[in-house]
């Protein structure tokens, strides 16, 4: 059995395939059936430092690259 990826993993994941597919953010929740409004306080919170961390790396990735993305952050 193979190891569980971490939630960071799976983030950068997610961040590499809608910059393949060139799926924004807002797409992709549309898509998933979440709508913004309906979202308590406190994961809407968790779910903006989510989105803002995958925003951060999709355009990093873009920028420098799947391989170099994360340097000198």
């Amino acid at each position: 059995m193979s190891e569980k990826p971490s939630d960071a993993r799976i983030r950068i994941a997610l961040a590499q395939f809608c910059i393949a597919q060139a799926i924004e953010v807002d797409e992709l929740l549309a898509a998933l059936g979440i709508e913004m409004g309906n979202v308590d306080d406190g994961a809407l919170a968790h779910l903006a430092g989510v989105l803002d961390g995958m925003n951060v790396a999709s355009s990093r990735i873009r920028q420098h690259g799947v391989d170099n993305w994360a340097r000198d952050i």
